[in-house]
């Protein structure tokens, strides 16, 4: 199913995915890891799954990150981590059956 959410979007350099998801952990602890979405360059392709063209422009950083609602991590500026703002855009998540 599609929704429409507000998505939080920060913008900094990283040299891999994994070093971000470290850098989350270290400033919020308690984030839930799933609901955010790190993209690299070219961001285009990624950023048109969530937003409509032009959204998001172009930024000088290497690295976007993504919080979707439930990701736990304040959209607030971090040492390695700028915000680049909220945007409303649309996420696809499966309904699983409960047992």
């Amino acid at each position: 199913m599609k929704f429409r959410v507000s998505i939080g979007v920060f913008a900094g350099d990283f040299p891999a995915q994994q070093l971000v998801f470290a850098h989350l952990m270290d400033v919020c602890p308690d984030a839930d890891l799933d609901q955010v979405e790190v993209l690299a360059r070219p961001f285009a392709p990624r950023l048109g799954h969530f937003f409509d063209a032009g959204t998001v422009s172009d930024l000088p950083e290497a690295t976007l990150v993504l919080t979707f609602p439930g990701a736990g991590v304040p959209l607030t500026a971090t040492d390695r981590l700028r915000v680049v703002g909220r945007f409303t855009g649309t996420i696809t998540r499966a309904l699983l059956p409960e047992d």
